[in-house]
């Protein structure tokens, strides 16, 4: 339901949107890619201090090439200009790829809301495709899809996979970091993502100056990942909350990526890492497009609390379960249009 000019709160619009700014931490991959093993560790405790602080940062030299995101960009320009019924002929569906149109995602629980809210945005998943003969397609379970892709926009299937393959590449070449900041084996967590679930949400925010109270574009939240990576926008509009609870508007390189840790890290890590809650404001000049790239482990792999994350001082908060036990479960209780026929199903194999 679109909002009415009476709704407007110009006292709302102004605090959130007169926020403070504030640079995000920086990662410079170099030593990463250069196999330097001093600057590894030095990467690794700088990626532990930030995943025990604000949740955010930004890589640079990602060798994520410049010119693919910027075709992205173009091809989700080109996606969300396609005629509403050419988008809605791929609505999405249970395995959470396709379109979502405008306000179409209702938040129903929310520990940063006291209303069910309103996003205001549309959007086009897409990721990795299962095989035809993958037992859990032929079963029809949940998120193990295909892709479904416009007419309208031919270039958008190649560029959208070269985009998921480079996005996949760099988040695998991380690992290993993330084993060394949380204490672990180099390769502790190769065998949980040897087959990731790597998908794209290609996001539109329309252009809105006045807000009604509490009204955002993607409304306060963290992801379910274990983490996201977010190529700088083409507008401003995200926002972070710090560790007191305060909303920064993050200062983010030309040209790098930023990165969030989600939901299913902390838990896997025992809170250790910080999932951090962030926002989007629509723009108010120019339409705003992202390309949140989200990295999780293979659908089926149980995640137990991480040896080095436990102790006689902090023993486990959670109960081991897959990735797909979690998300599934959250993405049902949260938003209704996933609450659907498969809600009790058992899961894969």
């Amino acid at each position: 339901m679109a909002t009415a000019e009476s709704d407007f709160d110009p006292t709302y619009t102004r605090q959130v949107r007169d926020i403070p700014r504030q640079p995000l931490p920086v990662l410079d991959l170099g030593p990463l890619h250069a196999g330097d093993t001093v600057g590894i560790d030095a990467l690794a405790e700088q990626l532990r201090e930030v995943a025990a602080g604000l949740g955010f940062m930004c890589l640079v030299n990602h060798n994520v090439p410049d010119a693919l995101t910027a075709d992205m960009f173009v091809r989700a320009h080109d996606f969300f200009a396609l005629a509403l019924d050419e988008k809605l002929a791929l609505e999405i569906d249970p395995h959470e790829r396709g379109y979502q149109p405008l306000r179409m995602t209702v938040v129903r629980e929310s520990r940063y809301y006291e209303r069910p809210q309103n996003d205001f945005y549309e959007s086009f998943n897409f990721g990795v495709d299962y095989a035809d003969d993958d037992p859990n397609v032929v079963a029809r379970k949940r998120m193990f899809g295909r892709n479904r892709w416009p007419d309208g926009v031919p270039d958008l299937p190649s560029t959208a996979m070269e985009y998921l393959d480079h996005m996949g590449r760099l988040a695998t070449s991380l690992l290993p970091v993330w084993s060394r900041a949380l204490g672990l084996p180099d390769d502790f967590f190769a065998p949980y993502f040897d087959r990731a679930h790597f998908y794209t949400r290609m996001i539109h925010y329309p252009v809105k100056p006045g807000l009604a109270t509490d009204e955002t574009g993607h409304g306060a939240h963290s992801d379910t990942s274990f983490n996201t990576f977010l190529p700088a926008a083409t507008e401003p509009g995200l926002q972070v909350m710090d560790t007191d609870g305060t909303w920064i508007d993050p200062e983010i390189p030309e040209g790098s990526i930023v990165v969030n840790f989600g939901q299913y890290l902390e838990r896997w890590s025992n809170g250790v890492v910080r999932a951090t809650p962030h926002r989007v404001i629509p723009p108010t000049e120019n339409d705003r497009y992202s390309l949140a790239f989200f990295v999780c482990p293979n659908l089926n792999a149980i995640g137990t609390c991480l040896p080095s994350c436990q102790g006689s001082d902090n023993p486990p908060k959670y109960a081991p379960e897959s990735f797909w036990q979690f998300h599934t479960e959250y993405m049902s209780r949260v938003y209704p249009h996933f609450e659907e026929r498969w809600e009790n199903e058992a899961p894969p194999d």
